[in-house]
């Protein structure tokens, strides 16, 4: 069938289809070029379909495999990042592709064997301590390094490739590219097969005895103590365990919307320019919108809410620099979990490198007085811990030497206008706050407040923690987000 020119506009059979996005046909080069001033700004290179399988030699019946509609201007950090996600690991160690000049699509027998790739991308931060073999294959930096530069390129196009996640259990996937597809902002999970792999379960080996496990009529105590720790303890785990069909079961729905959250953001130029405030809601409970809403609505107006749920989606996040954000706000008590160790990192040096790092939400109302004081002594090392938890009447601390008070912009005098002067709280109270970083004070002498504030290394660290989402609270957050 005869297709028109874009740049001619003659009529032919043997049309050359635009490389880079596919969506154009020409007569030849020339056509091309002379279309280029006009399609350029419409040119965008289709996505990559990329199908993982976890350990193919070894782990069937299920195999793990995801299949990803991959940008291909994206990174291979990205791309990482998009496994972790797609394959349920905790992003607790480190990684590297290998890319080969000739197929491996079984994988590798073992870590000794196959053939060597022409080169490594791997993390630069990963390897400052990581000394360099003369006989290692050269590396290149996964923050720079593209899709297109490796899936395009003659030498390495159509050869399969691998990612090792942790470098003990050595987990090899190996990547394969299977086509095209349409062009979006971010990764998305079209396929796939399995239940994702135990953290730490000890490789390939490991999780085939996991499985074994789980399949015992009448297991022994080794067997029982594998389940006990994988449904307790490990820190991808799943408290339903592997019986049955259990290890068939994945979540593309939930992968997908973790994806999402990744997606490069195109700024609406039309629209003004708000703050954007962060929220870590590491662990998003299904009423969350429902109860905050008016307290969400209010931050809206006056800032651009960007929400983060995955814990390798706020890592990113966090990465982008203290400048990116008027406030991160910690929503809920996931972020004390041990597994949650490299974010409570993250946001300490968020805050104390001049950030805006507030505690509020439903973080009062679930975390436990023992986790919540490791977390404000050990982690942010401040002398906070909780107190009572009663609804108290508070007047508005007008102190002029008032951390909050004194922290802003514009004139400092008008800083509290829309803050109540005195109201009622239902909240669970900090004790061991200096009297200057205390919003709100009890009027009967008592040195408990339901709402800190405090100068933190060169920015602040805030709590609120009000349980019944009063509509005074409102005011309060948006003044310690300062917008």
């Amino acid at each position: 069938m005869a297709v028109t020119c874009a740049g001619c506009g003659r009529s032919s059979e043997r049309l050359l289809k635009c490389s880079r996005c596919q969506s154009r046909e020409y007569c030849g080069s020339e056509c091309q070029k002379n279309d280029w001033p006009t399609h350029k700004s419409l040119c965008e290179r289709q996505n990559y379909i990329l199908k993982v399988n976890l350990h193919p030699r070894h782990i069937t019946n299920p195999r793990i495999s995801r299949t990803l509609s991959c940008p291909a201007a994206s990174t291979f950090a990205k791309l990482h990042t998009a496994l972790i996600v797609a394959f349920g690991w905790s992003n607790t160690h480190l990684y590297d592709f290998s890319i080969y000049d000739q197929d491996i699509e079984q994988g590798r027998e073992n870590r000794l064997s196959g053939p060597q790739p022409i080169y490594k991308i791997t993390d630069p931060a990963s390897e400052e301590d990581t000394f360099q073999m003369p006989s290692m294959p050269p590396s290149k930096d996964s923050s720079r390094m593209k899709l297109f530069q490796v899936l395009d390129n003659a030498t390495t196009r159509s050869k399969a490739f691998t990612y090792e996640y942790d470098f003990g259990d050595g987990w090899e996937h190996v990547i394969k590219c299977n086509g095209r597809a349409p062009t979006t902002d971010h990764f998305i999970c079209l396929d796939g097969e399995g239940h994702g792999c135990a953290e730490d379960v000890g490789g390939w080996h490991g999780w085939l005895g996991l499985r074994e496990a789980y399949d015992a009529p009448n297991p022994n105590r080794d067997q029982k103590e594998r389940r006990k720790w994988f449904e307790r303890f490990a820190s991808n785990g799943d408290p339903e365990g592997l019986r049955g069909d259990l290890k068939w079961r994945w979540d593309k729905e939930n992968i997908n919307r973790i994806l999402a959250e990744h997606r490069t953001s195109r700024p609406n130029r039309q629209q003004p320019v708000l703050p954007n405030v962060l929220l870590l809601s590491l662990g998003k409970v299904e009423w969350f919108d429902e109860m905050y809403g008016p307290l969400l609505s209010q931050l809206r107006s006056k800032a651009t809410v960007i929400e983060r749920t995955h814990i390798s989606s706020v890592m990113e996040a966090l990465s982008t620099g203290v400048n990116s954000y008027a406030a991160v706000v910690i929503t809920d008590a996931t972020i004390l979990q041990p597994e949650m160790e490299a974010v409570r990192s993250k946001v300490v040096d968020y805050a104390r490198n001049g950030g805006t790092l507030l505690i509020s939400f439903s973080f009062s109302s679930f975390a436990t007085p023992p986790l919540a004081k490791r977390f404000f002594k050990d982690t942010l090392g401040v002398d906070w811990s909780f107190g009572d938890y009663q609804r108290s009447t508070f007047q508005l601390n007008t102190h002029p030497q008032t951390t909050l008070y004194r922290r802003g912009s514009g004139s400092e005098a008008t800083a509290y206008d829309e803050m109540k002067e005195e109201f009622s709280m239902k909240a669970l109270h900090l004790e061991d706050v200096a009297e200057n970083d205390r919003v709100y004070i009890a009027p009967y002498g008592s040195r408990q407040t339901p709402a800190a504030f405090s100068k933190y290394g060169e920015g602040y660290l805030g709590y609120i923690g009000d349980v019944n989402t009063e509509v005074e609270v409102g005011p309060l957050l948006l003044r310690m987000c300062g917008v």
